[in-house]
């Protein structure tokens, strides 16, 4: 996490060495051959949920989703090295080994090779710092539904949404950072408490499920998302599910902290996560780390070399909307983005003030390949954040980390108002109400969004919307016309029924006949046929209709 919490003032407490015999090493493997998963059987390693996800958006199970061998994971304990994770995307390993152990995995027939060519961590490396950040705190502004965070919540119309009752309900975002300190005990987190929505948590430092007493930075970005305490502070998705994952280590800046980004979007994707809220990047590393082997450079600023950048792509490319801060790198030397704001599919978010002018330690684009760098902004100087002194208040800070989770909130609103859109066009869609929209620069991207715009774009681009009681209460085709894919929007009362689907030509000639269970979004493949009018009749225990449709 690089430079991203300004005027946040952190006071060690304790410093815990964990006492490691041996270097830890990323290690990789030549295949996947004969495993025992098969992608025709995903359910047995990945969610439903996964699943239902990556089905919505025509993206296939493949090769790179399968487990790694377990044969290839039992060898390299035979050595006498000790497995801590499993990497899927990367097929590999991440081995704590001493030098003979690693001498030995290297004569495995498995081995294919070593990220990087050398160790990520140390045991002389600094440990896990079990920290407590201060903050300034401002007056809280009272008899304010929205509290401090009135004002960015409507500069983005988020609030035209939540009076729709559209607030990230059954949305997942996994939120990556330093720790999550204290939101168990904080007034405006009680009802992710008491709803039961943080689904998962994870220390991928500290390797436990605790990360509620580590690093508060994660709890101030968490705030702007999550928050819900009328009149003090409401986040811009106060009824999103979330994943909660720790992958920073707060003692220091090193390559393991990729590793650990790479991890959790991977347990991200198995969960079945919808966003990656990411306040986090990668250049220059601390200490042994500071060195030309490990340092990067602009010009891998291209959204495929680096670790983490790699391991967005991944999770981008698995149907996740993943959503990180450009970095306060802007006035730097460096000053450009910094990993993995630079991918290309990646929804990488500059900083503005309340009157959506350019706020000058905003890391600026492009990346190295030239490509348009940040995609989009929010307010991010003078940032409304809840805090974790005592039972928890508003405060203000600077930062992209702050613009980042309120565009990852906005993105749940945006995807649970149009479910039938994939990740890629949910961000193409919020880019188009983007102030700058006409003409995006490299500073603040396509701009600040603002909700109350999107509405005319979705139905100029996906059709109208639903607008009476038989399109609300039952099964829809939206959009209509129809691209590539039939979306059907499902009420809840019949999800989980069986149902026969039928679509005909105009003229009545059957074209297919599919037999399934009903989900909130059941999609169809139809990229095959040409364009005209086509009939569908769905028909199940409780309801039997025919809908006309257009395909394009």
């Amino acid at each position: 996490m690089r430079s991203f919490v300004l005027f946040l003032f952190c006071t060690t407490l304790a410093l815990n060495a964990l006492g490691q015999n041996s270097a830890r090493y990323l290690i990789l493997f030549k295949d996947k051959a004969n495993t025992p998963y098969s992608i025709n059987n995903p359910k047995e390693y990945l969610s439903a949920k996964s699943v239902a996800r990556r089905a919505k958006q025509n993206i296939s199970v493949t090769i790179n989703d399968l487990p790694v061998n377990p044969e290839y994971v039992a060898a390299i304990v035979a050595t006498g090295a000790k497995v801590l994770f499993k990497s899927r995307w990367f097929n590999g390993a991440l081995v704590e080994a001493s030098t003979d152990e690693l001498a030995k995995i290297k004569t495995l027939s498995c081995y294919k090779g070593i990220e990087l060519n050398k160790a990520v961590y140390f045991e002389t490396d600094l440990g896990i710092t079990k920290q407590k950040e201060t903050v300034r705190v401002s007056q809280v502004l009272e008899e304010l539904d929205y509290g401090n965070m009135r004002n960015q919540v409507v500069i983005l119309g988020a609030d035209y949404f939540h009076e729709k009752n559209i607030q990230g309900n059954d949305m997942l975002i996994g939120v990556f950072d330093n720790g999550f300190s204290r939101i168990d005990e904080l007034g405006y987190f009680k009802s992710l408490f008491t709803d039961k929505r943080i689904v998962d948590t994870y220390d991928f430092v500290a390797r436990e499920k605790n990360v509620y007493n580590d690093g508060s930075h994660g709890t101030n970005v968490l705030s702007t998302i999550a928050a819900f305490e009328p009149g003090s502070l409401i986040g811009i998705a106060p009824k999103a599910n979330f994943a909660l994952y720790q992958t920073e280590n707060n003692g220091g800046e090193s390559p393991y902290e990729e590793i650990t980004w790479l991890l959790a979007a991977e347990r991200a994707d198995s969960l079945g996560v919808d966003i990656i809220s990411s306040s986090l990047g990668y250049m220059n590393f601390d200490g042994k780390y500071n060195t030309v082997d490990y340092n990067y450079t602009y010009a891998n600023m291209d959204g495929q070399t680096t670790i983490v950048s790699r391991a967005a792509r991944y999770a981008s490319r698995k149907g996740i909307l993943v959503v990180n801060a450009a970095g306060n790198e802007g006035n730097s030397s460096w000053k450009y983005i910094i990993a993995p704001a630079d991918v290309d599919s990646v929804f990488s978010v500059g900083a503005t003030d309340y009157n959506l002018n350019y706020a000058s330690f905003s890391s600026v684009g492009p990346n190295s390949l030239g490509q348009t760098k940040p995609d989009i902004s929010a307010v991010g100087q003078g940032a409304s954040i809840g805090n974790t002194i005592g039972t928890g208040s508003a405060t203000t800070s600077n930062g992209t980390s702050f613009s980042a989770p309120q565009i990852a909130g906005l993105c749940a609103l945006v995807w649970q108002a149009f479910p039938i859109l994939n990740a890629q066009e949910v961000i193409k869609l919020i880019k188009k109400t983007g102030h700058l929209a006409n003409n995006p620069n490299n500073f603040l991207g396509y701009g600040v969004p603002d909700l109350r715009k999107i509405e005319a774009f979705f139905e100029q681009d996906y059709g109208p919307l639903a607008t009476n009681e038989e399109e609300m209460y039952n099964i829809t085709v939206s959009p209509n016309p129809v691209y590539r894919t039939i979306q059907l929007l499902v009420p809840d009362y019949l999800v989980g029924e069986k149902a026969e689907i039928k679509i005909y030509t105009n003229s009545g000639a059957l074209l297919s006949s599919n037999s399934m269970e009903l989900s909130k979004h059941t999609a169809l493949p139809f990229s095959d046929q040409k364009p005209g009018l086509y009939l569908l009749k769905i028909e199940s225990k409780s309801i039997r209709l025919t809908r006309k449709f257009v395909k394009q």
